[in-house]
């Protein structure tokens, strides 16, 4: 492939050119019966939950609606979790790790369910996902793990030499990999859109650009104050992940945001990308800081995520970094230009679980780690449910104890000593050669 010349790099996601941002969205009414503040996946969900049993439901977003994460993050759709089948049963026995890996794979069906149920546009597939492992120590405890879910779950999976990894993916840079079949991805723009298309449909009223300052009462009627005035609600949905802020100072300090990137190339000539990733599937690697990769839904682009949490740049200056790693990873795209760098804002928790719950009155669902399309849809649905008073919406997650640490009331002071650990610990890994 010939070098071409570097044209601007766009700032937007690459998602957002099928499923652009919704604007005029500036209806403010004063009272509704549950309001849910942020307007990304977990909301939709549950406001669709929740019209569908007959509430009426505002839903306010500081921003654009559907502008943070929801339409930012890479359309993963998978079980993934950041603690092991083996060290779930160690701290908590079998029947919790079963139980918690069957609820992973509810909210891999629940995506499917919504789709099925509302007919979504939204390029879901279930190709598979690959997970390269830099070294034999990776790729053995990856096998350890995926052996014992397939013993008590039957969940699928196949080992790859490194051999077999390069007819999957176009890099010699892994010792091997996993390749789960059931999982999947997702354009998590198309997917947002779709889900608010059904909620307006459903009577949902939705407010951009109205943020939460105070919520004035607690009791049985909720009132938040906003730069729009007093909306007064019977109940109130905090579904603002990696956006939380101080309007509840309980919930901030159990949430740690921090920013993610990613860059998509420009369209690709003579199937590129299908020669890099013949079988479209969805790659994240075993890293503790990983790199991920993926082919764009319509084939013609590869996009690449990384650099987590690292020192804030500008996004022209993140998708030059990210290009030298995609370039390094997959050498076949030498000569290819960056087309789009972004970021957003996820969010993690000192547990590395997501949560959903209620406190003091207020219902929450957020602290994704990763897995906000899967995790988003199946607890926004869970907490409507709970919210309903319907047995359905018993989960693991909701109301389990939220931890935090001393000190910490909004600026994560901690994270990058925590991702310079990681760093440490990548050495030797492409994810930590290839960036620095």
């Amino acid at each position: 492939m010939e070098e071409r010349n570097e044209t601007p790099i766009n700032s937007n996601p690459y998602w957002w050119n099928a499923a652009p941002i919704p604007v005029g969205l500036d209806k403010v009414p004063n009272q509704a019966d549950v309001l849910i503040v942020g307007s990304g996946i977990t909301a939709m969900s549950a406001a669709i939950t929740l019209l569908r049993n007959g509430r009426k439901v505002t839903v306010i977003d500081q921003n654009k609606i559907g502008s943070g994460a929801s339409r930012r993050n890479a359309g993963y759709v998978s079980r993934s979790f950041k603690h092991s089948f083996a060290d779930l049963e160690k701290k908590h026995g079998l029947e919790y790790a079963i139980k918690l890996h069957r609820e992973l794979d509810e909210s891999v069906k629940s995506v499917q369910e919504f789709v099925d149920t509302y007919h979504l546009d939204c390029e879901l597939k279930f190709l598979g996902r690959l997970m390269p492992a830099p070294n034999s120590k990776h790729f053995q405890s990856l096998e350890q793990d995926l052996a014992k879910q397939k013993h008590h779950l039957g969940f699928e999976y196949q080992m790859l030499d490194k051999s077999e990894l390069q007819t999957e993916l176009a890099t010699d840079s892994y010792y091997g990999a996993a390749l789960i079949p059931d999982l999947g991805g997702i354009h998590p723009g198309k997917y947002h859109a779709e889900l608010l298309k059904v909620a307006l449909s459903l009577g949902l009223e939705v407010c951009e650009e109205v943020k939460a300052l105070e919520i004035c009462s607690a009791g049985e009627t909720k009132q938040v104050n906003t730069t729009k005035g007093i909306i007064s609600a019977k109940e109130l949905i905090l579904a603002t992940n990696g956006y939380t802020d101080l309007l509840f100072p309980w919930l901030r300090r159990r949430i740690i945001p921090f920013d993610a990137y990613m860059i998509a190339t420009e369209d690709l000539p003579n199937q590129l990308a299908q020669k890099i990733i013949p079988h479209n599937r969805v790659v994240i690697d075993t890293s503790h800081n990983p790199l991920f990769v993926r082919q764009s839904p319509d084939g013609k682009s590869i996009l690449l995520g990384g650099l987590t949490a690292t020192k804030q740049a500008s996004s022209e200056e993140k998708g030059h970094h990210l290009a030298k790693i995609l370039k390094r990873l997959l050498p076949d795209l030498e000569g290819a230009s960056i087309a789009h760098s972004w970021t957003g804002k996820c969010s993690g928790t000192f547990d590395l679980y997501p949560h959903a719950g209620q406190h003091e009155g207020i219902y929450y669902s957020l602290g994704y780690c990763f897995v906000g399309v899967p995790m988003g849809t199946y607890l926004g649905k869970k907490l409507a449910l709970n919210l309903l008073g319907k047995n359905e919406g018993k989960t693991l997650f909701f109301n389990r104890k939220f931890p935090t640490i001393p000190f910490y009331k909004e600026n994560p002071w901690f994270l990058s000593t925590v991702f310079k650990y990681y760093d440490h610990l990548d050495k030797g890994t492409p994810a930590y050669d290839f960036a620095y």
